[in-house]
């Protein structure tokens, strides 16, 4: 067994509930977030095929079942927090306002935007940005202990854990073991634990397996800076919550461009999905679609991160595609999914202008 040590602590506010919906720091969501960066790791080795990988993923996460060729066993990974502190931030407030068209005040608090649910709603508690972390032991076999190594290390560039994490919340900062930070991120570094691959081969599988390249071969990987316009120069935020209305603002810019507009809605909802739908589903109570009331769910692919930088913040939008699962596309007619995904990133591009840059070469 390997002993890896970390010391870990967020960027933004963490929503990492306990059984009474309460931040805390607890080792399950710890575990999960290494598993799931653990199969991006490893899925080129099995032919992007989570069937091949099964067996090897139960045998280092541990298994609960006899059923099939694994056996119940416990997981060979252990983790050890230094502290199990409930969180002391006791509320996010919804935060500056922004522009948004679609919503009959015209404009929305961006921490709202991004993080409906745990802000707005019930208030829930959650774990302090910058001034809380905890030390972060995994053991592990030897010969896992490289792959778990390169688990931890994408983590730290694209990893976030808790309600709405992937709009940014509970964005980790991770140290130790030779960890590469932001300004470490690159192509060639991330090219060297992952393969990008095309787009049109991603949308191929319906889960989260690898980082997509366009059709000329660039990453999507996307850096958000600030625009100083006197100095005339690019430079980090001064906080959190300055990279988050940046990152609203971002969101609601190609989630109401033209392309994805909605047509009809309503209380009847929808009898074929739009565009929209394929970005994330639900998509709000009146746009709902008829055949998908009882089984239909699609997370966001495309992962918000607030980093630190300097002596302050900035952020990545990073887009791991996947295709729709195919139980939501059986007797449906479907927005071509391609199509879908190429106008997201020609709006992300668009938006050079505003700090927000495409990561193409070895300086983030």
């Amino acid at each position: 067994m390997q002993t890896l040590n970390y010391r870990v602590s967020f960027n933004t506010p963490a929503f990492l509930g306990n059984a009474e919906q309460n931040g805390q720091w607890r080792t399950p969501p710890f575990k999960a977030l290494i598993r799931q960066w653990w199969r991006v790791v490893k899925a080129r080795e099995f032919g992007y095929d989570h069937r091949r990988m099964r067996e090897a993923e139960m045998r280092l996460f541990g298994a609960a079942s006899d059923e099939g060729e694994a056996k119940s066993h416990r997981s060979l990974l252990r983790l050890r927090l230094s502290s199990w502190e409930e969180g002391k931030l006791h509320s996010v407030p919804r935060g500056d306002m922004v522009e948004h068209k679609e919503v009959p005040s015209k404009e929305v608090g961006a921490n709202l935007y991004l993080g409906y649910g745990p802000i707005g709603g019930v208030t829930r508690s959650a774990i302090q940005p910058v001034d809380s972390s905890s030390e972060l032991v995994v053991r592990c076999p030897d010969e896992s202990s490289e792959e778990i190594r390169s688990a931890m290390q994408l983590a730290a560039w694209f990893g976030t854990l808790g309600s709405r994490a992937r709009n940014g919340w509970g964005a980790l900062h991770i140290e130790g073991e030779s960890i590469k930070g932001f300004a470490e991120l690159n192509v060639p570094a991330v090219a060297a634990l992952i393969a990008p691959r095309p787009l049109v081969d991603c949308l191929k599988v319906e889960w989260l397996h690898a980082l997509g390249c366009d059709a000329g071969g660039i990453s999507l990987i996307w850096r958000l800076l600030k625009v100083d316009k006197e100095k005339r120069q690019l430079m980090p935020f001064s906080s959190w919550q300055d990279v988050m209305r940046e990152l609203a603002r971002i969101k609601i810019t190609f989630r109401t461009s033209d392309f994805f507009k909605f047509i009809g809605g309503g209380k009847d909802g929808h009898i074929t999905p739009q565009s929209r739908h394929i970005l994330a589903y639900p998509a709000g109570s009146q746009h709902n679609v008829k055949a998908w009331v009882n089984n239909g769910r699609l997370a966001n692919q495309v992962l918000f991160k607030v980093h630190r930088h300097r002596d302050g913040f900035t952020a990545t939008i990073a887009h791991f595609p996947s295709g729709m699962p195919a139980h939501m596309t059986a007797g449906l007619q479907i927005p071509e999914q391609g199509a879908v995904w190429k106008e997201v990133h020609r709006l992300l591009d668009a938006e050079k202008l505003s700090g927000l840059s495409r990561i193409k070469g070895v300086q983030a």
